[in-house]
């Protein structure tokens, strides 16, 4: 019997093809649509939307019009549209996804959109610029790694800085911003956290290697899915009960009766509530089998650790 992350990779494959296939003729060869999201880690269930957004040469000769008729056929193949007020469905001109890595231009939507652009970025339309793009970010963060023997440091801080800022967030999202809770809590410990994992691992892959072997190895790794890339580096019997625990979350999030549930649960539940708690210890594991792959993985003596702590 096939897992559920089997299932959600065909059902997002097909819905990519879909829309590179909606896409191409509407969007300019001058722009890159691209998507990240559950659809771009092959994960989507019943209640995923596209998270998307556009980049294009200049935003004043941006035509209106065809974006929306991109957006138009995008709801044709994914009826639920992005979170209101996030990072996503937009246009955005190119030189601002290469520029302020940091600095007090680099609000949390510049820094959610470059970090998933390399963590789980999936190219729509444009697949050469997308790949290009893509390389050069990761260059920009590697050409601050002064030794071979040194990890992509500058690069490991920032995967770091969004993990930290999207926990926070949720903190502000649930109790001032009064969105759902159960469901973000969910995600904040599986993908959320899955998506963090695989970045650091990632960036532990690049010591002892010269600064074009790093660009290479991030590039390489980057193309994978986050559970495809925790797979790659770890080896299959390090992620086995990794993978287990994971497909006990997607099953859960794609049960219609159980996610209604987690989207309209009480905090005053938390404690008690049979669905929530369950997700939440097997969430404990999902740390435990993370917390075990990266020890075995990567020996004491290795940079990374150092990195990760001080």
């Amino acid at each position: 019997m096939s897992s559920t992350y089997e299932k959600t990779t065909e059902t997002s494959n097909a819905a990519l093809r879909a829309l590179r296939k909606s896409l191409t003729p509407i969007v300019p060869a001058s722009a890159v649509a691209l998507t990240c999201g559950s659809y771009a880690r092959r994960e989507a269930t019943i209640g995923s939307d596209l998270d998307f957004y556009v980049l294009v040469p200049d935003l004043e000769q941006a035509d209106p019009a065809w974006f929306g008729d991109a957006k138009t056929a995008i709801t044709h193949v994914v009826s639920k549209p992005p979170a209101a007020d996030g990072a996503f469905e937009s246009l955005i001109r190119k030189d601002e996804i290469l520029a302020n890595f940091g600095g007090d231009k680099d609000v949390n939507k510049t820094i959610t959109r470059r970090m998933l652009y390399l963590l789980e970025g999936e190219y729509l339309t444009n697949e050469v610029e997308f790949k290009d793009i893509r390389r050069k970010i990761i260059a920009r963060y590697v050409s601050e790694t002064r030794e071979d023997h040194h990890i992509a440091q500058y690069l490991l801080n920032d995967i770091i800085r969004y993990w930290r800022t999207i926990t926070v967030d949720y903190a502000f999202k649930t109790q001032e911003a009064n969105k759902p809770w159960a469901i973000r809590n969910i995600k904040l410990v599986f993908s959320r956290k899955l998506i963090y994992a695989s970045g650091l691992f990632s960036v532990a892959m690049t010591a002892d290697r010269s600064q074009q072997a790093k660009i290479e190895i991030l590039e390489e790794l980057f193309s994978m899915t986050p559970l495809d890339r925790m797979t790659h580096i770890c080896g299959e019997s390090r992620t086995r009960e990794l993978l287990n625990s994971y497909n006990i979350f997607l099953s859960r999030i794609d049960d219609e009766t159980s996610r209604q549930h987690l989207e309209a649960l009480s905090k005053k539940d938390r404690d008690t509530d049979e669905t929530f708690r369950e997700l939440k210890n097997e969430g404990y594991r999902f740390a435990s089998e993370l917390l075990m792959a990266f020890e075995k993985t990567f020996h004491s003596t290795h940079p990374i650790h150092r990195a990760v702590v001080f």
